[in-house]
Parts: C-alpha cells; structure tokens; sequence
C-alpha cells in the first residue's frame, strides 16, 4: 500500500469515526466541543448550537470580506436554519 492510499484510507477512517461520535452526541443530547488546542468538554444542545452558530457568522463575514457572496450566502442560509432551531428549543 503506497502512501497515497494510506493518506486516503486514514482520512476515511477518522470521516467515519466523526459521522459515528457525531450521531452517538445527537442520540444522547450530548456533545462535545474542542478547542484549537484539544481541550474537550460536554456541552448541552444548547450551548452546542450557540457555538455552530458563532462559528457560522465568522465563516460568513470572511467570506463576505472576501467579497465570495455566493459563499456568504449559503452559509446565510445555515445560519437561518441553525436560528430556526434554537428558537424551537
């Protein structure tokens, strides 16, 4: 196996492993966030979805600076829709 393949196959490994930890979070309305320096702790739903959220809106003023609208706008449109969920909790 060359070290091509080995890249590829680590990267869908761990994509796996992030899905699965990701839906175990939602069946059990806990998740865990990180921070850039590997710090871990367990948040409610909540406070997950605020974290998303600000994350979002510094996705959408980059590219908004960047002046990558159509880009803007899509991750506008996630933002309506993570709002829209917090509002039904």
């Amino acid at each position: 196996m060359t070290d091509e393949e080995l890249k590829k196959l680590a990267e869908l490994i761990f994509t796996k492993l992030v899905a699965h930890w990701k839906e175990l979070e939602i069946q059990q309305n806990q998740f865990v966030v990180s921070d850039e320096f590997g710090n871990s702790k367990t948040v409610t739903e909540i406070e997950y979805l605020g974290f998303e959220l600000d994350k979002l809106q510094r996705i959408e003023k980059q590219y908004v600076d960047e002046e990558e609208f159509e880009k803007a706008s899509i991750i506008q449109n996630k933002i309506k829709r993570l709002l829209n969920k917090i509002k039904k909790l």
